[in-house]
């Protein structure tokens, strides 16, 4: 009841702010602010399709028709996920209107997600603002919940280079949310901190800790990618990453060379990717996964050998993976059947596929309604709209009008 009251008179609060701030400028949306010198500061919602806005939209129109009772959990966590797309597309005040509609913990989980976006996109007046309301939210929070707020919290002052602020918000380093805050220092790290950054990663790798173990050889990825140019440092962090994971899940380091691999591309080093995910292949091929996991795997090993310039391979693979799903579709649980499609869609959006991509959306969506239960459909659909606008691809007049009619069908049983 404590934890509702004050999220209601948060929503107050922020809608009061709205209220106040905002204008209208060319058809687009911005909050406006002064501060004490006069100078004005807009939060701005980047142009976006108009199937894009749509999309974005209806998915939390159909996230938010899930019952607060007694699936409040599975609701905000899909409406939450809705405002990380939003803020991806770089729709800030879109993600501002969807938090105040988020009923539990995970309202603050956003407004720490939109102090961050604040914070790395020059919005500097408006950090504060939304820092001080996922505070007053997790206060009222408890356990890991509570320790997810704090990171975020502290991820953004670390961003700011303000530790002492950072500090305030300390969590336990056994915590698996430590991941967030180490993750940030290794992002901004300068040369002149790289030895103590690397020494403190060092310290966080302990056996038997498998969330500290990830969230440290994580960290190395992006310490990986941000001294890139310096070779020397590059490889003994990739050396480093490799005589250290011996004690973590293959999956688990399927996804570290994957994040490298990306950090190679991102220095158009494609020779280097290819690389590391032929060693990654090589790591999925000599395992036993469920058909749907090694689909998610397969697929994003599959857009980094097509951009990694294997271009042939890349799309056999893709097709591949399609006659897998359907030879393995019964050995798929329904739930868990448009996710995988979804990411076989988004991988033929990244090859220039897209009417092939239309058509596996078609076939994800039309998986989400299997489940004889509306909220799982309700997520799927959700999920598979937030896909398309995320990956910027026209559902066009006739599968909209099959979401339209999901969407309205969509009711008890839940």
């Amino acid at each position: 009841m404590i934890i509702k009251l004050r999220l209601f008179l948060l929503s107050v609060c922020s809608t009061l702010l709205l209220l106040v701030s905002y204008s209208y400028s060319e058809g687009n949306a911005n909050v406006v602010m002064k501060n004490n010198s006069g100078t004005v500061h807009s939060l701005i919602d980047k142009p976006i399709t108009n199937y894009q806005d749509k999309l974005l939209d209806i998915a939390f129109e159909i996230s938010s028709k899930i019952p607060v009772k007694p699936h409040i959990k599975d609701r905000s966590r899909s409406q939450e996920a809705v405002v990380k797309i939003s803020l991806k597309l770089g729709q800030p005040l879109r993600a501002l209107r969807y938090i105040d509609k988020i009923d539990n913990w995970r309202r603050g989980s956003c407004y720490a997600d939109l102090a961050f976006y604040c914070a790395t996109n020059g919005y500097t007046d408006k950090i504060e603002q939304y820092l001080d309301l996922a505070i007053q939210i997790s206060k009222d929070t408890e356990g890991w919940r509570r320790d997810q707020l704090r990171a975020k919290i502290a991820k953004t002052y670390t961003w700011m280079g303000q530790p002492q602020q950072a500090n305030q918000f300390n969590i336990s380093e056994a915590s698996s949310e430590m991941g967030e805050i180490v993750a940030v220092k290794a992002i901004i790290a300068d040369k002149d901190s790289f030895d103590k950054q690397v020494k403190e990663l060092e310290e966080l790798i302990v056996p038997g800790n498998f969330d500290m173990e990830k969230s440290a050889l994580k960290a190395y990825t992006h310490l990986f990618n941000r001294f890139y140019d310096n070779k020397k440092r590059r490889s003994a962090l990739e050396m480093k990453i490799k005589t250290s994971w011996n004690k973590i899940p293959i999956f688990a380091r399927i996804e570290l060379l994957i994040d490298l691999a990306a950090s190679s591309l991102g220095h158009s080093d494609q020779e280097k990717a290819l690389e590391l995910v032929n060693e990654a292949q090589v790591l999925i091929d000599g395992a036993q996964w469920s058909p749907e996991y090694k689909i998610k795997l397969m697929a994003k090993l599959t857009k980094l050998r097509f951009q990694a310039g294997d271009i042939r391979k890349a799309k056999t693979n893709l097709d591949s993976l399609q006659i897998f799903f359907d030879t393995q579709r019964n050995n798929i649980v329904n739930i868990y059947r448009a996710e995988a499609l979804c990411l076989l869609a988004e991988a033929y959006q990244l090859m220039g596929e897209t009417a092939i991509a239309l058509k596996v959306y078609k076939k994800a969506i039309e998986e989400g309604v299997v489940n004889p239960n509306s909220r799982p459909r309700a997520e799927d659909l959700s999920s598979s709209c937030l896909s398309m606008a995320l990956h910027n691809v026209d559902p066009g007049t006739k599968l909209y009008a099959r979401i339209h009619q999901i969407n309205k069908r969509l009711g008890a049983p839940w």
